[in-house]
């Protein structure tokens, strides 16, 4: 089969073959074609090792953020190229298990791992790789405690020494401003040859209309600028420029509730439900963020318990089934670090899942909610929030709706920004921003979320 290849592939594909060409580079905005051009570049490696030392054996690693992302856009992808230039099952092994994965081409044999975590490093092989592909290489930094480990990978590589063919190769999208730690240590230091890729580096997208399509990916400002244009700049302002407010759900049929919680003994603790809804009149899914419980104790000047909270959460349980009746309420999910209202949640029986705050998180989920905000598949129900709900679920209301104040106030910390490289937030009325966020992560990690 023949494949189609722009001339920056092609140099690309060069680069990973050539001898004595160890440290490669390259910086890519989405649907640029690097990773397809890397992809077949490594296949294409592994021939000629075999050709060139059919006598031995030799490993490598390629490493991902996470397992789903690293199949899905790795390994998943290899596998098609194998297939698109003629190679069989038989022609190499490819295994994907719990414990093992790896695709086996010629006298190579390349392990996946992610590198999300700080056990991460322990995970990958001990012994001596030839070849080494870290993907997402700037995410994967834009976590201090990750960043020593990163550096440590190349050390799994000093066996091979003067190996015309050892090869070190990171691709990665823009993560923040200048002064982002992977810019500064590994792309201004100049060691990496460093190759851009663009969207029209693809000969894929060949006409303005897929060209529009992905800058439309992602709603115009510092986010389009990183992610479609490769720019180093940090976020500045609002973070939500542009938030959906429904007046009435009329117009919905909502299928299920889900719950985000951020619990505060001195800040606000806020249960945010999230409903999924179609819309009849356009026959869309989207997600509703629906009337919100939201307790400031600095407001209130009260001194709440984690019992008071496990008390309010179930009568706000019972609440939200009386409004919604034939609706189920599916995933709680609460902040992990809230560990004494969880153990108390759990002696009330009441089922919770804890979080994932893996590093990065916030600004996955922030970004995430920026999407769906911007591709109208999220919304926020306008109506008073509540701050107290007595036993008979008669209900004291705030005179605002918290959760959509603090949405539309959230703002990112440009003098942190600015200072670290990695685009920070104001941590300061975010709580049912963060409770949302939980939720709508869990429920993207399940496939609930609409796809953005």
């Amino acid at each position: 089969m023949k494949l189609n290849f722009s001339k920056k592939q092609a140099y690309l594909n060069d680069l990973i073959l050539k001898e004595n060409e160890q440290y490669i580079s390259v910086l890519g905005s989405v649907q640029s074609g690097k990773t397809f051009s890397i992809s077949l570049g490594t296949i294409r490696y592994a021939e000629k090792l075999t050709e060139m030392y059919p006598e031995e054996n030799f490993k490598g690693a390629i490493i991902g953020w996470a397992v789903d992302t690293l199949k899905r856009n790795i390994y998943d992808v290899m596998l098609e190229d194998l297939e698109k230039i003629g190679y069989t099952e038989n022609d190499y092994e490819a295994v994907w298990k719990q414990n093992e994965k790896y695709i086996e081409i010629g006298n190579i044999r390349f392990y996946m791992f992610a590198f999300n975590n700080i056990l991460s490093f322990n995970r990958i092989l001990g012994s001596p790789l030839l070849f080494i592909w870290v993907d997402e290489a700037a995410r994967i930094y834009s976590s201090q405690q990750l960043q020593k480990p990163f550096d440590e990978l190349i050390g799994r590589q000093v066996s091979y020494a003067g190996h015309p063919l050892i090869k070190t190769i990171h691709s990665f999208n823009v993560e923040g401003g200048a002064n982002h730690p992977y810019k500064v240590k590994y792309i201004d230091g100049g060691l990496y040859n460093q190759l851009i890729f663009f969207p029209w580096d693809n000969p894929k997208l060949d006409t303005a209309e897929k060209m529009r399509q992905v800058r439309n990916m992602f709603p115009e400002g510092t986010l389009r600028d990183q992610k479609i244009f490769n720019k180093w700049v940090v976020s500045e302002g609002l973070v939500f420029n542009k938030v959906n407010v429904l007046h009435d759900l009329k117009d919905w049929k909502i299928r299920e509730i889900g719950l985000g919680i951020d619990y505060g003994s001195k800040n606000a603790t806020s249960f945010v439900p999230v409903a999924l809804a179609y819309n009849k009149t356009t026959s869309k899914w989207a997600l509703i963020r629906l009337k919100t419980y939201y307790h400031d104790p600095r407001k209130l000047g009260t001194t709440p318990t984690t019992e008071f909270f496990s008390e309010q959460l179930r009568l706000f349980l019972v609440y939200l089934r009386r409004e919604y009746p034939i609706v189920p309420i599916y995933d709680i999910v609460v902040d992990s670090e809230a560990l004494h209202f969880i153990n108390r949640l759990d002696a009330d029986n009441i089922p919770n899942i804890e979080a994932d705050k893996y590093p990065g998180s916030v600004r996955d989920g922030v970004e995430l909610m920026q999407s769906l905000y911007y591709k109208e598949y999220m919304y926020e129900y306008e109506s008073n929030s509540i701050y107290y709900i007595h036993n008979d679920l008669s209900l004291e209301e705030c005179g605002i709706d918290e959760a959509l104040e603090e949405t539309r106030s959230y703002q990112y910390d440009t003098e942190k920004s600015l200072k670290t490289g990695v685009d920070a937030y104001k941590k300061e009325f975010d709580h049912s921003v963060d409770g949302k966020r939980y939720l709508i992560q869990y429920w993207q990690s399940v496939n609930k979320c609409p796809t953005v």
